[in-house]
């Protein structure tokens, strides 16, 4: 008798295949990762407006820069934002991958990260809206009850073959 009531008894000797839930939910992190590479495009392709704001804006407000280049700033400011949101793409695409792969503990980071970008929604829309939308349907479709089964069976395998 399966002890498992998601699984029979050859599926819990070797689930090797992610259930279609959780195959879903890599792809909808796909897309959040797609989200997050318009984003930056788009942010990108922002700057001369903002260079173009903050010059405003310090003229009409009277305010001195002191020789300080505000274009080296901002410039600086979207290279290190760039390079920051490339590092949490490639970041989010392991994690997703490890998840695929049957990794609990990825499973539950991208929960977490999942959490952490609902705070963006409220100011957010279009493309960054799209991206946690679909962030958050994949994380529910990982705690399914089919996905949890196929989870515990991929950590008991795991389990049983460092015991051999």
């Amino acid at each position: 008798m399966s002890s498992n009531p998601y699984q029979s008894n050859a599926q819990q000797a070797a689930p090797t295949a992610a259930p279609r839930f959780v195959t879903i939910a890599f792809w909808l992190y796909l897309i959040t990762a797609l989200a997050h590479i318009v984003g930056i495009i788009i942010s990108a392709t922002r700057l001369p407006a903002a260079q173009q704001a903050a010059k405003d804006q310090l003229q009409q407000s009277g305010t001195s820069t002191n020789g300080v280049d505000v274009n080296g700033i901002l410039g600086a400011t979207l290279v290190a934002s760039i390079v920051i949101g490339v590092l949490y793409i490639i970041a989010f695409i392991v994690f997703d991958l490890f998840m695929r792969r049957g990794a609990n503990w990825a499973r539950i980071v991208l929960l977490i990260v999942t959490i952490l970008g609902l705070t963006g929604v409220i100011g957010g829309s279009g493309v960054g809206a799209v991206g946690v939308l679909a962030s958050v349907v994949a994380a529910v479709l990982t705690f399914l009850p089919a996905s949890n089964a196929w989870f515990r069976a991929v950590k008991d395998r795991k389990r049983g073959a460092i015991q051999n």
